[in-house]
């Protein structure tokens, strides 16, 4: 068998699924061939305890490997080069992909299911013996300049030199879907990717005050879902009209609770909007003392108003965290950028810190919540996204549920 490249793909969590391991496997072949369909038509194997993508004549496997590093639940990955050979083979494959200039290095062999007449120990034993002769470096088992990997699962022989990170953590998918209140600031969208990370799928909901406000939040939202549809595939953004409610909020409710009865109405719209979309939960970006409405009070408050649970994947961090993941994830110069957000309509100058909810309630026996709800919700426009570099059309004005 001639030699070829390869990608070898390992995973952490994954492997202590037990009975359910195949269904992870399976998810995260699927998710690593949905992330590379810009470079190739791939079908990604899965072999005992990792997943190997086979490269196509005339592909680059950089540009693979590229896109398999940002897909959840690979904890590492490799260009390999490799084949059915024996070792004498493996010794020269070894040998060319070791040459440069380095001082020091070691030898890491891993066999499984495999009736390869060496073992993992001989093998680093008796290839090292030949790097040592013919490249004239130095061994040095605990912190090498360079490590030749050679893993050997069945017949196939592979080798390679450099181990890429992954994020890590479950392929999206396997945990369900949930619905996130995205704004155009930092933190939702890392909330958005923290679950996706955890194998859940994001819908997304986004509440804007046109015509009272321009266009801009809706504009970088569109931006923020594009760039996190790359780490899972799919997703339909709700783009829900918010203006109107808070009209009849700053008309009838005092000043002081208003930025809480808005949120409390985004927790009833959305939790209407996920339900249909078939998402078990609303998630936020709030962090805990963060800004006036993320007291712990005001959180319980504003939850109180939702009918699925609400999940905070952001609540224990500061800002300069949630910062350092917002660029790590490629979404913090989006959310940086100037706009108009909902919640800063008609803002009280006092916002209370510590909202009682018989005291909301009150507000509210003046509002019919149940009709602006309805209302927003029909007037709600759904788009849908898909990744790598496609995008769906939108549909204007379908009520709060999209087209499968």
């Amino acid at each position: 068998m001639a030699l070829r490249d390869h990608i070898v793909v390992h995973y952490h969590e994954i492997g202590l699924k037990g009975r359910n391991r195949s269904l992870f496997e399976r998810a995260l072949a699927d998710n690593i061939a949905r992330a590379t369909t810009d470079v190739a038509a791939l079908k990604p194997r899965r072999l005992p305890g990792r997943v190997l993508v086979d490269i196509p004549e005339g592909v680059d496997p950089r540009d693979v490997a590229e896109r398999i590093r940002d897909v959840f639940g690979v904890a590492n990955l490799a260009v390999a080069r490799g084949g059915r050979i024996d070792f004498d083979t493996l010794c020269d494959l070894a040998g060319t992909m070791m040459a440069g200039e380095y001082q020091t290095f070691a030898v890491r062999g891993r066999i499984a299911h495999s009736a390869f007449p060496l073992s993992a120990r001989q093998i680093n034993e008796q290839l090292g013996a030949w790097l040592l002769h013919h490249l004239g470096k130095r061994v040095h088992l605990d912190a090498p300049d360079r490590t030749c990997y050679v893993e050997i699962v069945g017949e196939l022989v592979l080798v390679y030199v450099e181990r890429i990170p992954g994020p890590g953590g479950l392929p999206v998918g396997v945990s369900g879907r949930v619905a996130v209140l995205l704004s155009a600031g930092i933190d939702s969208p890392v909330a958005s990717a923290r679950m996706m990370r955890r194998g859940a799928r994001c819908s997304f909901i986004h509440f804007h005050s046109q015509p009272f406000t321009d266009a801009s939040s809706v504009r970088n939202v569109t931006e923020l879902t594009e760039a996190l549809t790359a780490r899972q595939y799919d997703s339909t953004l709700f783009v829900v009209p918010l203006a109107s409610a808070q009209q009849q909020i700053v008309a009838a409710c005092p000043e002081g609770l208003r930025t809480i009865l808005y949120r409390r109405m985004m927790m009833r719209m959305g939790s209407v909007l996920a339900g249909r979309d078939g998402a078990k939960a609303l998630v936020t970006g709030d962090s805990l003392g963060q800004v006036a409405s993320q007291t712990l009070e005001n959180l319980h408050a504003v939850e109180a108003a939702a009918s699925l649970p609400v999940l905070r994947p952001l609540i224990g961090l500061d800002k300069a965290e949630i910062i350092a993941e917002a660029q790590a994830l490629g979404t913090f110069e989006t959310s940086s950028a100037p706009c108009q957000e909902a919640c800063v309509l008609f803002e009280p100058k006092n916002p209370v810190t510590k909202a009682r909810i018989p005291d909301l309630e009150r507000a509210e026996a003046g509002l019919d919540v149940e009709g602006i709800v309805a209302e927003a919700v029909a007037a709600t426009e759904v788009r849908r996204f898909r990744s790598p570099k496609t995008k769906l059309g939108s549909e204007s004005h379908v009520p709060g549920v999209a087209t499968r």
